[in-house]
């Protein structure tokens, strides 16, 4: 498995509000794109080390298509989340933490990683890994928790684990 780091707090105040200023335009798409997806109502989830707007796709409509942050907005299937659990929003949160950095640039740069993480699976395929994330240096490397962790995750009760989830508000 590829490291999995403990993600470090946020900072609010100015530095807060100049963050969500360079995510915004991505956010909106994020949130525009779960409207026009028919979802409900976002929740509000994470933690001290990234917060986001979670939109659950409606139940049956969109079967088999995962998760996806954009922005601060995070659309995610169902029935993918009730498999995948925790780690996958954690792993969707990590994305947040890309788009801080990367902002308005974080979408074209990681639409270019997937088309190449896909051309490479096609001569280097790897089991149990979607071709869009395997060869992703955004989903597996440059990131605190890679898209391994959804994949395959540490064991329950792993004190180093909890610290992780913890760290996004999604455990105790």
């Amino acid at each position: 498995m590829v490291r999995i780091e403990v993600p470090a707090p946020r900072k609010g105040g100015a530095l807060g509000w100049l963050r969500a200023l360079w995510t915004m335009p991505t956010t909106l798409i994020g949130h525009a794109a779960a409207w026009v997806c028919g979802c409900g109502v976002p929740e509000r989830i994470g933690g001290p080390a990234a917060r986001a707007r979670l939109y659950r796709l409606p139940p049956r409509r969109f079967e088999g298509f995962g998760a996806i942050a954009i922005g601060h907005a995070i659309i995610v299937e169902p029935a993918f989340l009730a498999v995948r659990g925790p780690w996958l929003l954690a792993h969707e949160l990590a994305h947040t933490r890309q788009h801080d950095w990367l902002g308005p640039a974080y979408l074209p740069l990681h639409a270019l990683m997937q088309l190449s993480s896909a051309a490479i699976y096609a001569v280097r395929p790897r089991a149990g890994y979607s071709p869009w994330h395997i060869y992703n240096p955004l989903e597996r490397v440059f990131i605190c928790v890679p898209v391994d962790a959804a994949v395959n995750p540490p064991p329950p009760g792993d004190p180093f684990a909890n610290s992780v989830l913890c760290a996004f508000g999604l455990t105790d």
